[in-house]
């Protein structure tokens, strides 16, 4: 992580909340709060307010955590020096619990609108939807299609790698 941190060029300072949220990341991993079969956020979960704070810092496998943590280095420095470091703290938090929301949201819609209860229990787990907000709030200093582009390419890649079940513990 170190060595990563050496790689920024210039003499801008080392992204400290983006190094420590890759730090958070791997810890939780290593030594899970709880199981991660037990931190998934689905509408039949959300029940358990807690879990829209669990489920966004627990991954499912090193694969997963590795895709969260290199999008958290890639677009998490760029957007810390934007809008500094305490800044990207509050934007963090908020998209962790706003992506958890949105999730539920649209799951209940698609129920809805599909008549189908197999959205019930559609699985949040992972860091994912914090990156894809940092990405959106990034582009707005860039070209928004160019970044939103990217986002969609790298949310197929990631779907293509992992795969989704229903639930994925099934």
């Amino acid at each position: 992580m170190v060595l990563l941190a050496k790689q920024q060029k210039g003499s801008a300072p080392w992204p400290q909340a983006t190094i420590g949220t890759i730090s958070f990341l791997i810890s939780l991993f290593l030594w899970p709060l709880v199981d991660p079969s037990h931190a998934c956020l689905t509408v039949d979960t959300a029940k358990g307010w807690w879990l829209l704070l669990l489920a966004p810092v627990h991954h499912e496998n090193p694969w997963h955590l590795a895709c969260n943590v290199v999008g958290v280095w890639l677009s998490g420095r760029r957007l810390e020096q934007c809008v500094g470091t305490s800044m990207f703290l509050v934007l963090m938090a908020s998209a962790a619990l706003f992506t958890g929301f949105l999730h539920l949201a649209l799951n209940l819609a698609m129920e809805w609108t599909f008549h189908e209860s197999h959205y019930r229990a559609a699985c949040a787990l992972g860091f994912s939807g914090v990156l894809f907000a940092m990405q959106v709030m990034s582009s707005s200093q860039s070209s928004l299609a160019g970044d939103l582009l990217l986002c969609l390419a790298e949310s197929l890649v990631a779907s293509y790698f992992t795969p989704k079940k229903r639930s994925i513990f099934d």
